[in-house]
């Protein structure tokens, strides 16, 4: 997968390990938090000319863009109560709207559903979805839209150093901005989302794709996690195809041992 800034980041180089280590059609994306006007002003990229859901900011992020929004940008209320922008929540503050909808059987699992989820409190000015690669720096929150395979591979790169993550929370919907965003973003835990309704129908995800997001704080551990488990995890083919992806894009990767994965010694 071609890449074209920042050329010695810290944000280039993982991204470029994770491309050669996991065979993935997107771009893994970059969010990042801005907490203030100055803040906002100081990222170089033009402003949407109207408003979009925030999950077809992701897409577009995954496909090589770099968004750049603030509220007035965001179309979809669950974006912009997840994402900070605005706390109020006059409509379904205890899960009633979403009983009105028919999304829960009643109003006491609508009531615990809406009592479990984690919106990100403090006040967000605006918010830069990129390429991992365009990134000088790690961001706040680290997204990839891939195969199941892959955010398989990507949980064991995880647990290689953190152990058990400590709270799965989907609910198979506010996929994007809730499970993606917003839960890694406030518990700094990995999240793993199989995305939802609304986000497949407006964004285009493809019936084989899901979600993980991983925070920024864990992601140097978790791409390292993926490095030193490709031995004993990866077959013969993939070893191959990981090698090859390596060798065209210049980086190293270590030495591939073929033959040899954990499960043939159980």
């Amino acid at each position: 997968m071609k890449t074209t800034h920042k050329q010695n980041s810290i944000s280039r180089q993982l991204s470029e390990k994770l491309y050669a280590a996991l065979e993935m059609e997107r771009r893994i994306i970059g969010i990042k938090l801005l907490r203030t006007e100055e803040a906002y002003r100081s990222i170089d990229i033009k402003e949407l000319n109207g408003s979009i859901n925030y999950c077809q900011m992701a897409a577009a992020a995954s496909r090589g863009h770099a968004i750049k929004s603030n509220q007035q940008h965001v179309k979809c209320s669950s974006g912009i109560r997840s994402l900070g922008f605005d706390h109020t929540d006059s409509l379904n503050s205890q899960g009633e709207n979403w009983v009105r909808l028919g999304l829960y059987e009643n109003p006491e699992v609508s009531r615990r559903v809406r009592g479990r989820i984690e919106y990100i409190a403090e006040k967000t000015h605006g918010i830069l979805l990129q390429p991992l690669e365009f990134y000088d720096d790690i961001p706040d929150i680290i997204m990839i839209v891939t195969t199941p395979y892959n955010v398989m591979r990507l949980t064991q790169g995880y647990a290689y150093h953190y152990g058990n993550p400590e709270e799965i929370n989907m609910i198979g919907n506010q996929a994007i901005c809730l499970e993606c965003t917003a839960f890694p973003y406030v518990t700094g835990n990995i999240n793993i989302s199989t995305l939802c309704i609304g986000t497949r129908h407006q964004a285009g995800w493809k019936d084989t794709e899901m979600a993980v997001s991983i925070p920024g704080s864990k992601f140097v551990n978790t791409v390292e996690g993926v490095m030193a488990t490709i031995n004993i995890m990866e077959s013969d083919a993939k070893k191959k195809a990981i090698e090859e992806r390596a060798k065209k894009a210049g980086i190293e990767i270590g030495e591939i041992k073929y033959h040899y994965n954990y499960y043939m010694e159980c």
